[in-house]
């Protein structure tokens, strides 16, 4: 009887929304072969012994010399002792969303041919990344967001500049949704120059309607109330830096100093003249 596929990275305890998950991996030196579905992108630094991948289009066998990159989906693993030593490698597993966020803060273009499973060279870089993951420790790694985010943006930084080509490839892959891809880096782009939902649906080449939908889909919330919170944490931030209600109001989109206020107090309770003094 076959066993049933095995969910990664949730097999290893990660959180669903996880944005990114490292694990290390050792086979105990038996052979295995595990139909997988992955929830995240994985990149499988081999360290020792052999990993066979096979997706729909195509299979690749790697050893310690070669690293895989491999987009969400379905896939089977077959991983194998070599001259004595179990199979065992760094997983690092990557969320669709963390990936977009990076492509998007890193102004990075998917590219055709696609390729779902990629498979690049290691060297001196990325065998010191392993063990530095190792060194530090994954579990502490995996509990400090922050730090788990700067580690796995660094790989990431570092096979594209290597790669650039083979690297935009694997994100024509990774990155299925163009319209997707393109929303949020609009959004982003024009954060801070309160465009309204019409503008911001031009320039993605959407009718608003479209927009609003397509919207909903990414951010999970409709524009106007995304749109909302992010210049109220943006407010925050900035009376927190010490200026003044009315150095900013202009900046964040209010046609008065009145209106900010309002807004302000009704989203957290207090105004912004409150809370630049400390009495919040």
């Amino acid at each position: 009887m076959s066993q049933a596929p095995v969910s990664l990275p949730a097999y290893f305890g990660a959180e669903g929304t996880a944005d990114v998950f490292f694990q290390p991996y050792t086979n105990g030196g038996k052979p295995v072969r595990t139909q997988v579905v992955l929830s995240h992108h994985l990149i499988s630094l081999v360290q020792d012994g052999s990993k066979e991948v096979i997706v729909a289009e195509r299979h690749e066998q790697v050893d310690a010399s070669r690293l895989i990159l491999l987009s969400a989906g379905s896939g089977i693993m077959s991983e194998h002792s070599l001259k004595g030593k179990p199979m065992r490698s760094l997983l690092l597993f990557i969320a669709p969303d963390f990936l977009e966020d990076f492509c998007i803060r890193h102004e990075l273009k998917p590219e055709l041919p696609a390729t779902g499973l990629l498979t690049l060279p290691q060297d001196a870089y990325t065998r010191l990344f392993a063990r530095s993951v190792e060194t530090f420790g994954s579990e502490r790694l995996n509990a400090d967001a922050a730090l788990r985010g700067n580690k796995a943006g660094e790989i990431l930084l570092y096979l594209q500049t290597k790669e650039p080509h083979s690297f935009a490839q694997f994100l024509g892959a990774a990155l299925l949704d163009r319209d997707r891809l393109s929303l949020k880096a609009v959004v982003a782009r024009h954060l801070d120059a309160n465009l309204t939902i019409s503008e911001l649906a031009f320039l993605c080449n959407m009718g608003e309607t479209t927009f609003k939908r397509k919207f909903r889909e990414v951010f999970g919330t409709a524009p106007g109330r995304w749109m909302h919170e992010q210049r109220m944490d943006r407010a925050k931030a900035l009376l927190e830096r010490r200026m003044r209600p009315s150095e900013i109001f202009t900046d964040l989109g209010y046609e008065s100093l009145s209106a900010f206020s309002s807004a302000f107090k009704q989203h957290f309770g207090t105004t912004p003249t409150a809370l630049l003094q400390g009495k919040a």
